[in-house]
């Protein structure tokens, strides 16, 4: 499913579009340690997490994620979100906990 589905689905909102809105999604990850996140995010994963600085947005670049998937009602802090446009980072969010947000990705890529 490429990210032009996932945001025109409506399941999360966009926060910010990234340039490459083809790109699809690969695998779904979730984790909230950066230093691990940084070791185990594949490129073209969408990552769900619930921190929303501008670190979260450095390993996402680093790692080449598809997104990141911020949930629990999280929004990025300015500084982030600045990161997030400059580097061409799709970021979505939602109030669902994470383990939800990931099934739901789960069930729509499925029925894609």
């Amino acid at each position: 499913m490429t990210l032009k589905q996932i945001i025109d689905s409506n399941i999360f909102t966009a926060v910010n579009i990234g340039r490459d809105t083809e790109r699809t999604v690969t695998k779904l990850y979730s984790c909230d340690l950066l230093s691990m996140a940084l070791v185990k995010a594949t490129v073209g994963c969408a990552w769900f997490t619930v921190i929303g600085n501008v670190n979260t947005i450095a390993v996402a670049v680093h790692c080449e994620c598809s997104c990141i998937v911020l949930c629990e009602g999280v929004k990025l802090d300015d500084y982030a979100y600045k990161k997030a446009v400059e580097h061409g980072v799709t970021v979505l969010c939602t109030d669902m906990p994470v383990f939800d947000a990931a099934i739901m990705l789960s069930t729509a890529i499925d029925a894609n």
